[in-house]
């Protein structure tokens, strides 16, 4: 088989050569016609027809078409793409099926085709309607701030713009911005920029050429101001009654203060936020309650939360059970008031119980000093009165009860009550009798007493029998 191939193998390429040469004698000779084709764009005409009835279009196969035609051989070279245009009608779109034919046009050498056509010869239109909607801008604003400062408000202009386009493509638009780089900012940033349309979820979403916007050749100005952040402590106004035993000790608070933002005329008169009363209510709490609150309601107008701040704050008003004690006062714990000098003073019993109630820890170290007793003696004249006790005031414990008593008042001796004589006495019983009574240093006070260390209003241990002879 290899042998017959070879076998006279420059008279076979001979042949071959010849055979060409005698081809394109006879193609240039005879110039037959041969058929050609060429994609070209599908032009669109009255579509004005179709935006007069609110109708938007969209052609359904690709935006080409291919246009066939006969020419002779030696005019090939003559082909351009410009020589044709192909283009359909939408006034003569027919409602029923949405189909338009396609015309071609030869506007150039229009001498040297034939047989033009196009395929396909119908192309399939489909219509909707209009929707215009309006839209307020948003800024998407990435990136962050110098330190000590914090990015503010955005102001843009125009602020709101009107889209319009076919009902499926403005009915995926969630929300219409603008997209700013801000990179170590301490300063205001302006510029000029584009709209960017969003969906629901926050992306960005890409819409056909059949979406405009009134801002489409303006675009979009923008300011964006930077302000520096100050940190304002937390205040807490708290009301309402705790219920009965027990006692608000205080308020504690997932942070004390929160960075804010805001014009420096604003921020230079404030230094805390308050939380309301109406907030923090602890009528008939029995335990601690905890309150979540968003701290952007608290701030004044003007003023933001620093950006990336969690506005929720955990707030814990603590409410502790109070218990109570019995302690037992003796004469020396209890002060005496108005006590008059030519009188004894004592109380029977001598030893007096008092309840206090309040928290445990705080209790726990309460002395009978701390208590301050006191009684007021004053204008009692001899004998036995019932007692009241007054305490001093405090945070600490609440006076709940105290045990009755009597207060025994009796004259020193050697003084002579109204309306009667004294008696008469020789010197030497005078002078026993006097070295029996011990006088007092201060109102109140026997000289043991004094010299006990004791002070004025106190009350020393003893009876009136055991420091006074009486004559």
């Amino acid at each position: 088989m290899k042998e017959r191939l070879i076998n006279n193998l420059g008279l076979k390429v001979l042949s071959v050569f010849l055979a060409f040469i005698i081809w394109l004698v006879v193609v240039n000779v005879s110039n037959p016609l041969v058929n050609r084709r060429r994609e070209v764009t599908l032009e669109i005409e009255n579509s004005e027809v179709l935006t007069a009835a609110r109708r938007a279009y969209k052609i359904s196969s690709k935006s080409t078409v291919t246009v066939s035609f006969d020419i002779h051989t030696r005019d090939e070279y003559k082909i351009q793409l410009s020589d044709f245009r192909a283009y359909i009608d939408l006034s003569e779109l027919y409602d029923v099926t949405g189909s338009v034919p396609v015309k071609v046009e030869v506007l150039h050498n229009d001498n040297i085709y034939s047989n033009v056509t196009a395929k396909p010869g119908v192309v399939r239109v489909e219509t909707e309607e209009i929707q215009t909607k309006p839209f307020e801008l948003v800024a998407d604003v990435q990136g962050a701030a110098a330190d000590g400062y914090a990015l503010g408000s955005v102001v843009l202009t125009p602020d709101v713009v009107t889209v319009e386009g076919p009902i499926s493509q403005v009915g995926l638009i969630n929300h219409v911005g603008i997209r700013i780089q801000a990179d170590a900012l301490s300063g205001d940033m302006e510029g000029h920029t584009g709209l960017v349309f969003y969906d629901a979820n926050g992306n960005e979403l890409e819409v056909d050429e059949r979406v405009s916007t009134d801002a489409d050749e303006t675009g979009i100005d923008y300011k964006l101001y930077v302000n520096k952040v100050k940190e304002l402590m937390l205040d807490f106004d708290v009301s309402g009654d705790v219920a009965p035993g027990c006692r608000y000790t205080g308020v504690s608070c997932s942070r004390r203060g929160v960075p804010v933002t805001g014009s420096r005329s604003v921020l230079s008169s404030l230094n805390t936020v308050m939380i309301p009363a109406s907030v923090l209510n602890l009528d008939g709490a029995s335990g601690d309650k905890v309150v979540t609150v968003d701290i952007r309601e608290y701030l004044p107008e003007g003023v933001e939360l620093a950006d990336s701040e969690d506005p929720m704050v955990e707030i814990r008003l603590q409410v502790e059970p109070m218990v109570t004690r019995t302690m037992e006062l003796i004469e020396r714990d209890i002060t005496l008031g108005g006590q008059e000098s030519d009188r004894y003073y004592r109380l029977v019993p001598s030893r007096v119980e008092v309840t206090v109630q309040g928290l445990s820890e705080e209790l726990d170290s309460l002395t009978e000093e701390d208590l301050g007793a006191f009684v007021n003696v004053e204008g009692l004249e001899p004998g036995l009165h019932p007692g009241s006790m007054a305490f001093s005031e405090s945070d600490i414990f609440t006076v709940v009860s105290w045990q009755e008593f009597q207060i025994e008042v009796t004259l020193r001796s050697g003084v002579v009550e109204a309306g009667t004589q004294p008696q008469e006495s020789t010197a030497p019983e005078e002078e026993s009798s006097s070295s029996q009574v011990y006088s007092a240093r201060e109102p109140g006070l026997t000289e043991p007493a004094a010299e006990a260390g004791a002070t004025s209003g106190s009350v020393v241990q003893g009876t009136q029998a055991e420091t006074v002879v009486s004559e």
